[in-house]
């Protein structure tokens, strides 16, 4: 919904589709919400778990398990964002003379659009839809800084996982969040169309897809120059590339799941807005614009078990499945090792070892 404020001095655009919605004094729309509270809590023990987790369990390098760690503490702007609108949402709070025949997601029509004198009149109104928005845009962002980290890590292959490279962190989150307030003065301000603003989003993903695509492939024809050419690419990388390679592959595969979940949820999300905007079904759009908000809000439901399922160490810390890897690895026989493929190994790890040591006098 758009906000015209002191007679066009600036207008307010807010993810929000309708307030003072009459629907919500129904039982159904009620429960609705007892609902959306209860998985709400369940979301916000998936994230402190996830979270506990990752930053105890060593799978990657600090500053992509730092920026998993950030994005999913995000979800308590959007949180906060869901609180401060909800009120106005289901009528116990109201913004001037607005009513609930007022409906639209987003307009160009100014004739449309409600007038306040100020946003001071409905600040935690306007103030959760910035939150909101702001959340919002860290997850269409985050795949694409995540990507630009792996390539960091390709770049600096050579010593990437030997030196904590805080700098690289420090920059790829300031320049999210450049972007991130970028798309607020375009969104939250109301200077972008409704379809181009979509199609921004699905640029982010497209290039994010596209770096970790690339990344992939590079880091698996290093990984068959080591397979191929053992001897010959011991002059050119050390153990720690070799390491690293196969950590950009393991990202790209947890990503990769995840980006598909998030597209799906994505793409619901979209059908869900425009169904919503166009008004193709107007006697549903309170339930549409329900599902819409708690795609967002309550995603941690989903993405948090896929993220640490996707990845061994982290799965391995939930007690369950540690249970059941011990049993699979009592189930496993050994399995013999040739004796040229041991000798080749041997050689390589005691060339590698000879070189730094060589180095370090």
């Amino acid at each position: 919904m758009i906000f015209n404020v002191n007679n066009f001095e600036y207008e307010i655009w807010i993810p929000v589709y309708i307030l003072n919605d009459a629907n919500y004094n129904s039982n159904f729309y009620r429960f609705l919400l007892l609902l959306e509270f209860i998985l709400s809590i369940f979301a916000g023990i998936f994230i402190i778990v996830t979270v506990f987790i990752i930053s105890k369990t060593r799978a990657f390098h600090n500053n992509l398990t730092s920026l998993i760690i950030f994005i999913l503490l995000s979800w308590i702007l959007g949180t906060a964002g869901r609180i401060l609108q909800i009120p106005y949402i289901i009528g116990t709070r109201t913004v001037g003379n607005v009513t609930s025949d007022i409906q639209f997601w987003w307009t160009d029509d100014e004739l449309e659009m409600p007038k306040i004198d100020s946003i001071r009149e409905a600040w935690p109104l306007f103030l959760g839809g910035f939150l909101t928005w702001h959340y919002m845009f860290v997850l269409i962002t985050c795949f694409y800084i995540l990507g630009l980290e792996r390539t960091f890590a390709s770049w600096f292959i050579l010593d990437y996982e030997r030196t904590s490279r805080w700098r690289i962190f420090r920059a790829l989150l300031i320049f999210q969040h450049g972007i991130i307030f970028v798309m607020h003065w375009f969104c939250f301000f109301n200077h972008i169309n409704f379809f181009l603003g979509f199609i921004v989003c699905f640029l982010f993903i497209i290039l994010a897809v596209v770096i970790f695509i690339s990344n992939w492939c590079y880091n698996k024809n290093l990984l068959k120059k080591f397979e191929q050419h053992t001897k010959e690419s011991i002059e050119l990388y050390t153990l720690a590339a070799r390491f690293q390679a196969k950590e950009n592959v393991r990202a790209f595969e947890l990503t990769i799941r995840i980006i598909i979940v998030g597209f799906s949820l994505l793409i619901i999300g979209i059908c869900c807005v425009i169904a919503i905007n166009y008004k193709w079904i107007p006697s549903y759009s309170t339930l549409f614009v329900f599902c819409f908000q708690n795609l967002v809000h309550l995603n941690p439901l989903i993405v948090c078990p896929v993220l640490i399922l996707s990845v061994s160490p982290w799965s391995k810390a939930i007690p369950f499945f540690r249970k059941v890897d011990c049993i699979a690895l009592k189930s496993q026989r050994p399995v013999s090792l040739s004796g040229q493929n041991v000798a080749q190994e041997t050689d390589f790890y005691f060339n590698q070892l000879q070189n730094t040591w060589e180095l370090k006098n």
